[in-house]
């Protein structure tokens, strides 16, 4: 679930950069709009909308490219830093969590004894074992990367990637 979400949010952050970058490189003077009486203009002065009321207007240049390939990388640095979050660690096999892996800083000889008993577990419950609750690390990777993508709740391919169908 969680691969098929970071992929749909990655593949909408690069169209928003994509789009900004175009808006962006008709200009000279830079990437930054500003609202001038009744138009949008962009750096070089050069009208990059017209509006007919004052909110549209500040609406329209709020959304200049500039800010929007800064928001493009706060949200792939989010991204990044929810999928960094690590598993519950112990010395003890009980006491880590069972999606716990080398890269959350399992040694050896604890993932192994781990993997022996996720299989009991697999085999007693017959299923993968989940995150713990007291982990919580799955939950709140999924609901950041949830959050995300809430603002492309109208493109065609964000209920796929909340069920990662």
């Amino acid at each position: 679930m969680t691969d098929a979400l970071v992929a749909f949010l990655k593949a909408r952050l690069d169209d928003d950069a994509q789009a900004a970058r175009k808006a962006a490189s008709r200009e000279q003077g830079g990437a930054s709009w500003r609202l001038e009486g009744a138009s949008v203009r962009a750096g070089d002065g050069a009208p990059v909308a017209r509006h007919t009321w004052a909110d549209e207007g500040a609406h329209i240049a709020r959304q200049d490219p500039a800010r929007t390939l800064r928001e493009v990388e706060a949200k792939r640095q989010l991204i990044d830093g929810a999928l960094s979050d690590r598993h519950h660690v112990s010395a003890d096999q009980y006491e880590t969590c069972p999606r716990a892996t080398a890269v959350d800083g399992l040694d050896a000889s604890t993932a192994a004894a781990l993997e022996d008993l996720n299989e009991e577990r697999r085999h007693e419950d017959g299923v993968e074992p989940e995150c713990w609750e007291s982990c919580g690390r799955d939950a709140r990777v999924r609901r950041t990367l949830e959050l995300l993508a809430l603002p492309y709740s109208d493109h065609p391919g964000y209920e796929e990637a909340l069920t990662g169908g």
